[in-house]
């Protein structure tokens, strides 16, 4: 299929109808097209938010403008340029630029064994960009090993941290963090706070970081305030430094510890501990009991309930496991993460709560819930510096509103598309020339099958829920009150209670957002017992339940 020729473009009104046919006739409303081509260019702005921040986070977006064959970079307060036709051409250089070249070339001049891991990583990089050479004016595709993605992301927080310093209020810090990294024994801990600072970030916190120099108390890495509420939150990072042939260090040996170190310190704010077990990771398998996000949780329950433990404060700890190092010339299977309470009951793995319990603690807690979810959602480099989907051909991307000649030669524009997630067949609703409206079959590409696995929402150029199963029951609440959010009051009234009495007089003293809310809950909760009882994962049923105190 191809896209119909210029003379028959779009009419810029946003109608989906040929420019000729639309407003380019001699009776046009020319005031009635600005107006519709005002209202197009909003739902474009708004979906290419929509589709930024799923790459890129809340935090200050990708700046940059391509003139003259430059491609131009705004970082922070400093402005680069250069040949990059990616985001990922771009972070290669810029981690160079931040650590120095001439350190680069001072570890560059090391035997291979005693070079910096940043070294290793760039090596291997290379060395998997010589295996396919690309065209000329190509973008270059390599896999993403563990080397390859451990260099991305490291050259990426650095970049976020840089780039959000008027969110990262501490002077210097960067400075600090980037000494730090240089030095072999201090390099795990500080890729660590790197990675958490920069998650924090994107998440739309803003940090502050706690002065070391200060000798007279104990010190976190930093705190985090949520600006939509104003709390802060007290953050420190470990990461297990695992060496083979320490027994301590053996299973989930010092996991605990490092958590117990962290809450020895003082603060008087809620704490939030991260630490990383650092361990190779071990793909799931379908009915194994074994999990490292299992076995950590385990751990800490035993230690919560152990003597030690009992003077310990509370908070929530997010443990994870970032594993790229220990897989240099793999794909990593399971890197991620988890949150769990320590003496804290709401936050438990594994626990069955209410719809109305998890409305209940996202209201209480919607900073922790902001940051975890942007944590699952912003887990990936972007590759891109305009927030466009890769991998597409914008010269046939199927989008709604677009006008297409199929290959029977019929001419129509797209109103639907649905999308088969095993093969990645695409059905598309045609509303053709003669006001048919017809429904065709084609085949996503390899490339635009993934990116539509990756953006659902706005891949077909509109923002729209991504369609199949859904197995969180708070997504089915959340895109039930999206819909009933503009229902009318008197309408939620007479779904909620058709009958007059008490119980209606008593809904009809609560605002509309409030009615949506209960409607919306009452319909999940519906659907969920229609499906009734879910079976437990078994790496669950095994887990050790919370200690009672």
């Amino acid at each position: 299929m191809s896209r119909t020729p210029d003379r028959n473009q779009p009419c810029p009104c946003g109608s989906g109808k040929k420019f000729k046919r639309c407003h380019g006739g001699p009776n046009a409303d020319y005031e009635e097209m600005i107006s519709r081509g005002a209202a197009e260019a909003q739902r474009q702005t708004a979906i290419h938010r929509v589709q930024s921040e799923r790459q890129q986070g809340l935090g200050r977006g990708i700046l940059s403008a391509y003139a003259d064959d430059t491609r131009i970079v705004v970082v922070g307060k400093r402005i680069c340029w250069g040949k990059w036709m990616t985001f990922h051409d771009f972070l290669y250089a810029y981690i160079i630029d931040v650590l120095g070249r001439e350190w680069f070339q001072v570890e560059a001049a090391k035997a291979s064994d005693f070079r910096h891991p940043v070294l290793r990583w760039r090596e291997r990089l290379i060395a998997l960009s010589k295996i396919r050479p690309a065209e000329p004016g190509q973008v270059k595709q390599i896999q993403i090993t563990g080397a390859v993605n451990a260099y991305l992301t490291l050259a990426y927080d650095l970049y976020t941290l840089e780039h959000n310093a008027d969110q990262a209020k501490t002077s210097g810090i960067q400075d600090r963090l980037l000494h730090r990294l240089k030095h072999l024994d201090q390099f795990v801990g500080a890729r660590y706070e790197i990675r958490v600072a920069a998650m924090f970030l994107r998440a739309g916190f803003d940090l502050s970081w706690e002065d070391e120099t200060d000798r007279s108390t104990t010190h976190g890495e930093f705190t985090a305030t949520y600006p939509k509420t104003g709390k802060s939150f007290w953050v420190e990072c470990k990461m297990r430094n695992q060496c083979p042939t320490a027994k301590s260090q053996k299973g989930f040996g010092k996991f605990v510890g490092l958590v117990s170190d962290a809450l020895q310190k003082i603060t008087s704010i809620e704490r939030l501990v991260f630490v990383d077990i650092n361990t190779p990771a071990k793909p799931r398998v379908a009915g194994s009991h074994y999990d490292w996000r299992t076995a950590a949780v385990h751990a800490l329950r035993l230690f919560e309930g152990s003597k030690d433990a009992s003077g310990l404060p509370n908070a929530l700890v997010f443990i994870t496991n970032f594993p790229d190092h220990h897989h240099l010339d793999e794909v990593v299977a399971d890197a991620g993460a988890i949150l769990e309470g320590f003496k804290i009951d709401e936050y438990r793995t594994g626990q069955t709560t209410t719809v109305r319990q998890k409305i209940e603690q996202r209201e209480r807690h919607p900073e922790i819930e902001a940051f975890f979810a942007s944590m699952m959602e912003h887990n990936e480099v972007p590759s891109t510096f305009d927030g466009d989907i890769p991998g597409l051909n914008e010269e046939q991307r199927l989008l709604i509103g677009q006008r297409y000649e199929m290959d029977d030669g019929m001419i129509g524009r797209l109103e639907d598309a649905c999308v088969d997630e095993q093969s990645g067949r695409v059905w598309l609703v045609m509303h053709l020339e003669d006001e048919r409206r017809v429904i065709y079959q084609n085949q996503l590409t390899e490339r635009e099958f993934a990116a539509w696995k990756r953006y659902p929402e706005t891949f077909f150029g509109d923002v729209r829920h991504p369609q199949g199963n859904i197995d969180d029951p708070m997504e089915i609440f959340d895109r039930l009150l999206d819909v009933y959010s503009q229902t009318p009051k008197e309408r939620l009234l007479a779904f909620l209670a058709p009958d007059p009495g008490p119980n209606r007089d008593a809904l009809a003293l609560l605002e509309q957002p409030a009615l949506a809310r209960l409607y919306a809950e009452s319909i999940t909760n519906s659907m969920l017992h229609q499906a009734g009882p879910q079976p437990v994962p078994a790496n669950m049923q095994r887990m050790r339940k919370p200690p009672t105190r």
